[in-house]
């Protein structure tokens, strides 16, 4: 055989082969292909974790700012063996949120190292926000909690991707009255946003002469329309024994019903 019809046999191979490369290859690898997505247990595409970072909407734990737990638990006592629980908590992440992280109150007394009561709890909290966790009220007979400690369920803080701008409501013109007898604080909750808002979430601290919590309540709105007010209420059963320093009205817009407790 001589060399053009073997250059000929070899094009033709070349060009068989091409065309079920063509064919058969290629619609084959298609239909086998799966493009990467942020649910394939998978870093891949654009991603700088395991279906987190990039465009995905979870944000990879290692490019969060980790939650600022500000101080330690404060044992409230609102009535003869009657307690509650707040703390604050800052995100000071600018476009991260925290869907539901749960977390776990342990109260002890003066002499135990085993606690009186434990609290399991969830929170959302959204970015760039400071917000209150509040537990109680419950009842503690026979016994005085004396401190308390605070622990996140470190698998259960899913930080997400949020853009949507947080809505602006405030509250306005607080007076607190008969701190002596049965405390009340007044105040007037304004929608500034141009959107109705839902599940309006409020808590009120009070703060005594070393900047701690000493008193909480909570009240919540259902709805409040596009550039409207209303006033709230904040009471507690028992006089203050402490001097007041100061009162805060913190305001967070949980995502639905099933956050409020």
């Amino acid at each position: 055989m001589n060399s053009w019809a073997r250059r000929r046999k070899l094009v033709i191979f070349l060009i068989v082969f091409a065309s079920l490369i063509v064919l058969v290859g290629l619609p084959t690898y298609f239909f086998l292909y799966k493009s990467p997505t942020c649910f394939d247990s998978k870093q891949n595409g654009d991603e700088t974790g395991v279906d987190c970072g990039g465009s995905c909407q979870l944000i990879c734990t290692t490019e969060s700012i980790p939650l600022i737990v500000k101080g330690d638990p404060q044992i409230l006592l609102v009535a003869k063996d009657t307690y509650e629980v707040a703390l604050l908590v800052e995100n000071p992440n600018p476009t991260g949120e925290v869907f539901r992280a749960r977390y776990t109150i342990k109260l002890f007394d003066a002499t135990s190292t085993i606690p009186i009561k434990t609290i399991e709890g969830q929170a959302y909290i959204p970015k760039s926000m400071t917000i209150a966790v509040f537990e109680g009220p419950f009842n503690l007979s026979n016994t005085i909690p004396t401190r308390a400690s605070f622990e996140w369920k470190e698998s259960s803080i899913i930080w997400k991707q949020s853009s949507t701008p947080l809505r602006e409501v405030t509250v306005r013109d607080k007076v607190l009255s008969r701190a002596s007898s049965t405390p009340r604080l007044d105040a007037t909750v304004v929608n500034t946003s141009l959107e109705n808002v839902s599940n309006i979430d409020l808590t009120a601290l009070i703060f005594d002469q070393s900047g701690n919590i000493f008193a909480a309540s909570k009240t919540f709105v259902d709805t409040l329309p596009a550039g409207e007010s209303l006033p709230i209420v904040f009471t507690w059963p028992s006089p203050f024994t402490e001097k007041i320093i100061d009162t805060e009205v913190i305001v967070r817009i949980l995502p639905d019903r099933s956050f409020v407790r």
